[in-house]
């Protein structure tokens, strides 16, 4: 007798295939990352909210978590405690790396220090930097890159004389502490981002004077950090954020309408304010994460200087470029 199987078994198994077919497929979970900003105000940290807001993060499967910190110092206790994976900081916070701080820069926001300006108050006369000899310039604080710009200040313009530096004076990184110490007299001019300089015009507090490239040509200004625990554990999600971030950066610069609003909401910024910042920085960002040889050169001369790390510290321990794109 022959072998074989009915028609109606077979149309049993087919259906049974058919169905099996129509099944949803198991989707993969996004990796989750805790990225973390030094602080909210800082118009090279957008990408992040692009990122997130138009789904270049998503597309390399990540679930992106953003969260605010009141400075790099409390950006980096977060990483070191686990609680925070990526960073977005200063470049000063590579000094940290090499006073053990459990993280890595992994990539380059930006070289330019067109990303800071000078400030000057309502009733200043200033035209220029040689208008501010012996003038005392607002910093955030002591041993800081803000404070280090003025010395560069001095430097370059060879102020040496007591009566001809500019004088730093600490008075935080609040731009009402700015408004504060323009009105009181406590500072001539400030260091901070254009974007101050736009809200105290508008304002009519103050205005801005000059943007720091005017005399620092090359600075590694901003940088992304990695947690040495996310570059262990799983080093794919930070080549991934990368590639996503440098995805929001191609599209900030195709996109000014949505990227202005975007600023707006992330930074607090008027929006005429996000508009002239866009205008003016746009195109600083880096397109590739490749770090600047001299904006690192003169990133650790800085670190000398201000005496936050010791000459013989190997400074190329301090950063890679492992995890950008090949392309």
């Amino acid at each position: 007798m022959a072998s074989g199987i009915s028609r109606r078994d077979a149309l049993t198994v087919l259906g049974g295939s058919v169905a099996a077919l129509s099944l949803p497929v198991a989707v993969t979970a996004a990796d989750k990352l805790r990225v973390g900003k030094s602080v909210q105000q800082v118009f090279g940290y957008v990408p992040l909210d692009i990122g997130i807001k138009y789904g270049q993060f998503a597309k390399q499967g990540l679930d992106v978590e953003e969260i605010v910190f009141t400075g790099g110092t409390k950006l980096t206790q977060a990483i070191t405690a686990g609680a925070c994976d990526i960073g977005l900081s200063g470049g000063s916070e590579m000094a940290f790396i090499a006073k053990g701080a459990p993280e890595l820069a992994v990539a380059s926001i930006t070289a330019s220090p067109a990303f800071m300006g000078i400030d000057v108050g309502a009733n200043s006369t200033a035209r220029g930097l040689d208008d501010l000899r012996g003038k005392r310039i607002g910093i955030t604080s002591q041993g800081t890159l803000t404070s280090w710009l003025v010395d560069e200040l001095n430097r370059v313009k060879g102020w040496t004389s007591e009566s001809d530096r500019a004088v730093a004076v600490a008075i935080g990184g609040d731009p009402a502490a700015e408004v504060a110490a323009f009105k009181t007299g406590q500072i001539d001019a400030n260091i901070a981002s254009p974007a101050n300089g736009y809200e105290l015009a508008d304002l009519h507090a103050g205005r801005s004077l000059v943007d720091v490239s005017t005399y620092v040509k090359e600075l590694q200004l901003f940088v992304i950090f990695a947690g040495t625990a996310i570059v262990t554990q799983n080093p794919g999600a930070v080549r991934r954020f990368l590639a996503g971030w440098f995805d929001a950066v191609r599209f900030m610069r195709s996109h000014k309408t949505e990227t202005v609003a975007v600023t707006t909401d992330a930074t607090g910024y008027p929006l005429d304010v996000s508009a002239r910042i866009y205008d003016q920085l746009m195109t600083k960002f880096s397109t590739d994460g490749k770090f600047s040889p001299p904006g690192l050169a003169k990133l650790f001369a800085s670190f000398t200087d201000l005496s936050l790390i010791d000459k013989s510290v190997d400074t190329s321990k301090l950063y890679t470029e492992r995890f950008l794109s090949k392309a």
